[in-house]
This record gives C-alpha cells, structure tokens and sequence, in this order.
C-alpha cells in the first residue's frame, strides 16, 4: 500500500501513539488542512492493518 499523508498519520497517531480517530481527524485539520471523515479513516486503518497481517 502506497504511503500517503493519511496514512502516515494513522500510523503516528493511532498505532504509535495509541490515540483514536478523532484525535486522527483534528491532527490532519490542524496540521494539513485535510477535511477526513472518521468512516474513511476507520476503513484506511483496516486496510493499513490488512495489508501488515499480510506482510507477516
């Protein structure tokens, strides 16, 4: 899976950090100024996740 800003920030935010989407949603509103609906980056989160189980 390509890397991307959502994706990075997922991966620094909820699997580093151990915060939730919200939280996802507001650093990426602050930061980038990237409007992201939380069903979007639930499902980006579960693909990123799928895509590592596959990896392993």
């Amino acid at each position: 899976m390509n890397s991307d800003l959502i994706l990075e920030t997922l991966q620094e935010v909820v699997l580093r950090d151990g915060k939730d989407l919200k939280e996802v949603q507001q650093y990426l509103r602050m930061r980038y100024r990237i409007e992201a609906d939380e069903l979007v980056l639930k499902r980006r989160l579960e693909k990123m996740l799928q895509a590592e189980k596959a990896v392993a």
